[in-house]
């Protein structure tokens, strides 16, 4: 009888103990002190990253949106995966690690003619082609070759009064000088050269025929004009490019304008010719950005001395911005995006948490972290999507994740 006694005192202690230990947890959770009171939050059963201040249902679903738990902040939902459940799921993790981040974009470029190396060929005076030296696109000329030669009824009268202004100044200098001036004035305004004239003051016959000739070395690129044809001077006749200095105008994606200057280094490649590394520079930054590809686009001059590039190839355009020195990068996979704001999945373990963070520039498929992430963490890079969503299913109400798994599982049926 005594040793039962002894074991029923012994209980008694116990249980004191154990409800003394409840109380003092008791007494812990309902301290409003240490309660940290947050605005409701209200998700998605099915899909946790739908998210809103007030209650509704979920546009893609239709499920009513449900009361996140207290405390239940992105950075403190957490979930624990096994290892093996880890090498099942793909799981792959990387390090946060301090490196030296070049401003680096890499993007494709297209070759195009440069604007200020086009020449275009109008007359002054209305004729008509009488002969054309020019016969066909893409034809290459050297300054001085002839394109074409026309007769104009206009520049025929002026050059006769030009011829009566030299037999009047050998009469009288004085009267004669006025009239040479004028009608040497007139030849020039209707498109004949010094030499023209020249030649026009030494034979003292009209020049029946006007011959055009090219200013400057390139290819023909328009070419509107035939034997015979009626000319004005609004026509566009022929264009000519000088082919030897190109534009590459690179496309430079919205999230990387910050990084454009004006001289910015640059290099482009020619895979087609096997050359690799021609080095360039940023010579105009357009102001615009492009309304479809939500792209800026930088010019960068070229030399085209052997005549190999053609405008609208597309080349391999890299772009130097100088370096950001000992910053806290991720790589580029592990930053989830949101409306809100940028998330990764941290692992300690076997637990992984969702953490925001601030992020910073991105290059070489790397993301800065300005604040969320120490140095040394490790963080997720393949499969850190169902990891969020697991976790952010966790913070929900029991009972109705009970419901949101059956509903995902029946509508799998």
């Amino acid at each position: 009888m005594r040793f039962f006694s002894l074991i029923f005192t012994f209980l008694l202690i116990c249980s004191f103990f154990v409800s003394a230990n409840q109380a003092s947890i008791s007494s812990n959770l309902l301290n409003p002190v240490t309660l940290q009171q947050a605005a409701p939050i209200f998700a998605c059963p099915m899909h946790p990253h739908i998210q809103q201040d007030h209650a509704g249902t979920c546009p893609i679903c239709g499920m009513a949106l449900v009361e996140k738990k207290p405390n239940s902040a992105a950075n403190s939902a957490s979930v624990t995966v096994s290892g093996d459940m880890q090498q099942a799921l793909g799981i792959r993790t990387a390090t946060a690690t301090k490196r030296k981040l070049w401003r680096f974009i890499e993007t494709f470029g297209q070759v195009q003619y440069a604007e200020d190396a086009i020449h275009h060929s109008h007359i002054r005076a209305e004729g008509w082609i009488e002969h054309l030296y020019v016969r066909s696109l893409g034809q290459k000329v050297q300054a001085g070759d002839k394109l074409f030669s026309y007769y104009a009824p206009d520049l025929l009268v002026a050059q006769d009064d030009y011829l009566q202004a030299l037999s009047v100044i050998e009469r009288d200098s004085n009267t004669g000088s006025s009239l040479l001036q004028r009608a040497e004035t007139r030849l020039r305004l209707l498109g004949l050269t010094d030499q023209q004239i020249a030649s026009l003051k030494q034979s003292k016959k009209s020049l029946y025929l006007i011959t055009v000739y090219a200013q400057q070395d390139g290819v023909v690129t328009q070419l509107n004009i035939r034997d015979g044809m009626f000319i004005k001077p609004s026509d566009t006749l022929i264009e000519i490019t000088n082919g030897q200095h190109l534009w590459v105008i690179a496309d430079v994606p919205e999230s990387q304008q910050t990084w454009l200057r004006l001289g910015m280094a640059a290099e482009v490649d020619v895979p087609a010719l096997q050359r690799k590394g021609i080095e360039t520079s940023v010579a105009f930054i357009y102001p615009a950005v492009d309304g479809i590809s939500r792209t800026s686009q930088a010019r960068l001059p070229i030399e085209n001395k052997q005549l190999q590039l053609q405008p609208n190839m597309v080349l391999p355009v890299r772009l130097y911005g100088g370096a950001l020195p000992n910053v806290l990068t991720v790589p580029q996979q592990a930053v989830m995006l949101s409306p809100t704001a940028s998330r990764v999945i941290v692992q300690s373990g076997q637990e992984f948490s969702v953490r925001e963070v601030e992020t910073g520039h991105t290059a070489q498929q790397f993301v800065e972290i300005r604040s969320g992430l120490h140095e040394g963490e490790t963080v997720v890079i393949s499969g850190q999507f169902l990891l969020d969503a697991e976790a952010s299913l966790s913070q929900l109400p029991s009972s109705t994740a009970t419901d949101a798994h059956q509903h995902g599982a029946s509508g799998h049926d």
